[in-house]
């Protein structure tokens, strides 16, 4: 029950900094779509881009630290501090090394590997050229990133959240900066100015991890130049961010292989892609990654201790918050994608009927909300009980279906095809790894996390048909022609109520957990004495 208290507790840390992130990050994304638009600068930087966001989740915030974390909890419990200091400066050492090896043989690869990611682009040979300017430019970022994993793994083995949470702060800080003073510096036209928010992008990754260093100085770690391929916990790392590359990385993968696909159709496609993702990752990441986050380091001290009672609880629980908060975000991104997306992202070069097609592509990406949230937390976990192979067989069952998806969808639905396929392929992930780790460890408290989800299931569908009646009524045409304040007013007044309705409609349907972050919170504010009863 502590622990539960605890993971609920972290959550709250980790979803407050991902929030100020994530609002960065819009601004970030608002001042790019504002400087380049939606044709072929930013179609370009975002095809560039994506090459090292999937090394990224290869190679880093994926499957590194969902590797990283379990060995380092396990050997700092097993053999003591001073061994799990040894072990990550030895991690640290190797990932500069094989970073390098990548970068480097990336550089040299780049017109390759870009008519790989992206082939349409060679109809346009100017816009491939970009591309692989831009990819040459980016290409380190992965190794700025893959140190902030590391960084990252230690701070939250350590129960230490609040950094890793607002590094990313930085890199989108950095990339306003760039954007506002550097990149009108490059010329006039967005085919010049998206090399300066290229170099923003770069230099937003290293601040992204220097950020981090001081407060891992903090916990005792001294760096050491310690090189040992034959190390085991090395060893155990590697084996098991193997199969993690798969794994965890299947919605990378759908989007890199969404973009392959995008670059044959209309152009615009590629960038309408990228932004109606965006809305959707609001959710998934200040709540979503945060409840995994949480969960990874409490789960896999009580699997090193073989607790098996408190690790179903702890799964079950961080289940049922992600359902109580996942939920009806899905259903209010469906209902204002459109106002939400002007609101946001309409400035400059990037006009009405971009945003009308990004809204398009949000309302598609956000049916699979839930399960791309779930699978953030239930993969991690095979992770932790050793089982690198179940996470591989449902990527790989994921990916073929949203290949399959893809190439049935694109031509009737075009880019609407790409992001539908994604999110049904999350669904065939997040299923198959349910049935494989209920088989691993039995019983997973599946009637109260059913007797959660239709529950707040209704609740969400309630608050949903009250916000789209009131936003019929008050920003017709989603909004188009408001000015900003008005709109701006309009869309977090519906949002506000939307929040209380959903509030309401889940103590009418007595959605349990709603009870329980209902105490904590009187607590927290001194109306409930100085118990916190989080389980019950």
């Amino acid at each position: 029950m502590a622990r539960n208290k605890q993971v609920a507790k972290t959550v709250g840390v980790i979803s407050g900094f991902t929030m100020i992130s994530r609002i960065f990050g819009y601004i970030r994304d608002g001042l790019g779509g504002a400087i380049l638009g939606a044709g072929l600068a930013n179609d370009a930087y975002l095809a560039a881009f994506r090459i090292p966001n999937l090394l990224r989740d290869l190679f880093a915030e994926g499957a590194l630290s969902s590797a990283f974390i379990p060995t380092f909890t396990k050997t700092a419990v097993q053999e003591g501090n001073a061994r799990a200091w040894q072990l990550a400066s030895v991690v640290i050492n190797a990932v500069v090394l094989i970073m390098l090896a990548v970068v480097l043989l990336g550089e040299l690869g780049a017109p390759y590997i870009v008519r790989v990611i992206v082939p349409g682009f060679a109809a346009i040979p100017e816009k491939l050229a970009l591309t692989t300017h831009l990819t040459r430019i980016l290409l380190p970022f992965i190794s700025f990133i893959s140190l902030a994993a590391v960084l990252m793994g230690i701070l939250n083995s350590r129960e230490r959240f609040g950094f890793p949470a607002f590094a990313p702060v930085m890199l989108n800080l950095t990339m306003i900066a760039v954007g506002l003073f550097l990149c009108p510096l490059f010329g006039e036209e967005p085919e010049k100015q998206v090399v300066g928010w290229a170099w923003g992008a770069l230099a937003g990754g290293f601040m992204q991890m220097a950020i981090q260093i001081p407060a891992v100085m903090r916990q005792g770690f001294r760096w050491k130049p310690i090189i040992n391929w034959k190390d085991p916990g090395l060893r155990r790392i590697v084996t098991l961010m193997l199969p993690a590359i798969v794994g965890l990385s299947v919605t990378q993968i759908n989007l890199f292989i969404n973009t392959l696909i995008a670059s044959f159709l209309p152009e615009g496609s590629v960038t309408y892609l990228y932004y109606g993702n965006r809305i959707m990752q609001l959710p998934l990441g200040v709540f979503g990654v945060a409840i995994a986050t949480a969960l990874l380091p409490v789960t896999s001290k009580h699997l090193a201790v073989g607790e098996h009672d408190k690790f179903i609880e702890t799964l079950s629980f961080g289940l049922r918050l992600l359902l109580l908060i996942i939920v009806p975000a899905a259903v209010g991104i469906i209902v204002l994608a459109e106002p939400i997306n002007r609101l946001l992202f309409e400035y400059g070069r990037f006009d009405p009927a971009a945003i009308s097609a990004v809204a398009q592509a949000s309302i598609f990406y956000t049916l699979g909300l839930v399960a791309f949230a779930g699978v953030k937390v239930v993969a991690p976990t095979f992770y932790a009980l050793n089982d690198a192979k179940t996470p591989v067989m449902a990527a790989v069952a994921a990916v073929l279906v949203n290949i399959s998806l893809n190439l049935l969808l694109m031509n009737p639905m075009g880019y609407r095809g790409l992001a539908l396929a994604t999110s049904l392929a999350a669904v065939v992930n997040l299923s198959f790894l349910i049935v494989r780790l209920r088989k691993r460890v039995g019983r997973l408290d599946g009637k109260r996390i059913l007797n959660s989800f239709w529950r707040v299931c209704l609740a969400g569908l309630g608050m949903g048909f009250l916000i789209w009646q009131g936003s019929r009524g008050w920003m017709p045409a989603g909004g188009a022609g408001m000015v900003r304040w008005e709109l701006a007013l309009k869309v977090f007044g519906l949002i506000i109520f939307g929040i209380f309705a959903y509030v309401a409609f889940a103590w009418f349907f007595k959605v349990p957990e709603q009870k329980r972050v209902w105490k904590l919170v009187k607590t927290k504010v001194g109306l409930a004495g100085s118990t916190e009863p989080w389980i019950e």
